[in-house]
């Protein structure tokens, strides 16, 4: 997880927390990779709602039957 610095603020405009809706509080918090402004962003409360995928973690089908099931 990063914070969002001043810079990337100023260039991406006004960037929200979407779980704060519908007050609109300023997010702090973005993932680390290749972020999606719309879920991937959070305020100070809702920190613990971005979800870091990891990069090195490829899971075979017996995985995915096993542990990865809805």
């Amino acid at each position: 997880m990063k914070r969002i610095g001043e810079k990337e603020r100023n260039k991406a405009g006004h960037i929200y927390c979407p779980y704060c809706k519908p007050e609109k509080i300023d997010a702090v918090w973005r993932k680390d990779k290749d972020p999606d402004k719309r879920y991937d962003v959070a305020c100070e409360k809702h920190k613990d709602n971005i979800h870091e995928s990891k990069e090195s973690e490829h899971y075979t089908e017996a995985d995915y039957q096993t542990w990865l099931r809805l």
